[in-house]
């Protein structure tokens, strides 16, 4: 994560280096309604790096934000990833030869994958530090909503045993409320051409296990859990200005 953390450090600065013209265009401050499509790699700690490893999200945010540079924000993400750690939960199911069996005697093969969604909202603040441009700058902001994960499990045959009502005692469910904070750059064009942000953004998760019952162990999972997201976020934004009646824009 400290790789990124100096490379966020360097492209801004670089940025700031080459932030005169377009990018220092005088812009007064607006009301936006913002589309993000975005992007996030993300690295798991606490509780949750004992289940999978780094993973990947996408998902939509839409915001306003006010012509005090205050952002409002709710946003939903799909988590997907390849790396499970938690792979012995089929354990109780497998025979002598350490295979499980399908429905035509034959050895399965079975897969493991990570899916998961965050939804919430947020408030943010951005701080500019001179310069004409008065929409972009620094970007902070907190927030709170639902965090969920599970196993996908799969099979390259049909498997008896992992039937979809099956799956649901073994895939290890997980959900509960969830905190963000999120610090980087948003730069809102002038000319409406280019606007994007770039920052980290850390989640707490307080979780636990949705089943009521898990197969493998013949018990419910009530542990509470802490399944922490460390985040590189990056979104592509469509801005909608809403202007008022009476007001003109000029651009160089």
């Amino acid at each position: 994560m400290y790789r990124y953390f100096y490379l966020l450090i360097l492209s801004a600065f670089a940025f700031n280096i080459n932030a005169q013209g377009v990018f220092q265009r005088k812009f007064e401050p607006k009301q936006i309604l913002l589309f993000d499509i975005t992007l996030k790699q993300q690295y798991p700690g606490s509780d949750l790096v004992k289940r999978f490893g780094k993973d990947a999200s996408i998902g939509l945010d839409i915001s306003y934000k006010s012509q005090g540079n205050w952002v409002f924000g709710v946003g939903g993400h799909f988590m997907f990833g390849n790396t499970v750690h938690e792979l012995g939960v089929l354990d109780s199911i497998k025979g002598t030869s350490g295979e499980i069996i399908d429905e035509n005697g034959q050895f399965a093969v079975i897969g493991y994958d990570e899916r998961g969604m965050y939804f919430g909202g947020t408030v943010g603040k951005i701080i500019t530090f001179g310069g004409g441009n008065k929409n972009s700058g620094l970007f902070v902001s907190v927030g709170g909503g639902y965090l969920q994960h599970k196993i996908r499990i799969y099979s390259t045959k049909t498997v008896p045993q992992l039937t979809d009502t099956y799956k649901k005692g073994y895939d290890r469910q997980t959900g509960g409320p969830a905190a963000t904070q999120y610090i980087g750059y948003r730069f809102l064009d002038p000319k409406k051409r280019l606007n994007f942000s770039l920052g980290f953004e850390f989640t707490e998760g307080f979780t636990q296990n949705l089943r009521s019952y898990n197969f493998d162990t013949r018990m419910q999972d009530t542990q509470k859990r802490l399944d922490l997201l460390y985040s590189l976020k990056f979104s592509l934004t469509v801005p909608i200005f809403l202007k008022k009646v009476n007001e003109e824009e000029f651009f160089e």
